[in-house]
């Protein structure tokens, strides 16, 4: 009675320990797929900064290419203002 006692405690022990392995190997392979997610969000957030930092450069280029043309208008204002005082002299 007690050999067939302890072999039924030794195989419930190993049906436990299958069941463990089967949980933790399952429970590895969720988080496996946590971090390949967590991965492509950083790959797409990376995405998003670089089209950000695209943006920015192009809003600077137009910002100084404004600031060109309002040099350029203003020094043509003042050049076309100098000619009409030539002009007025004459």
């Amino acid at each position: 009675m007690d050999k067939i006692t302890n072999e039924m405690i030794l195989q419930a022990i190993k049906e436990l320990a299958d069941q463990l392995k089967n949980h933790t190997e399952g429970t590895n392979k969720r988080f496996e797929q946590i971090d390949q997610r967590f991965e492509q969000i950083d790959q797409r957030f990376e995405q998003i900064e670089q089209k950000i930092e695209q943006m920015n450069k192009q809003l600077t280029d137009v910002a100084n290419g404004q600031k060109i043309l309002v040099e350029e208008l203003f020094d043509n204002k003042k050049e076309i203002k100098r000619i009409k005082t030539v002009l007025n002299m004459y």
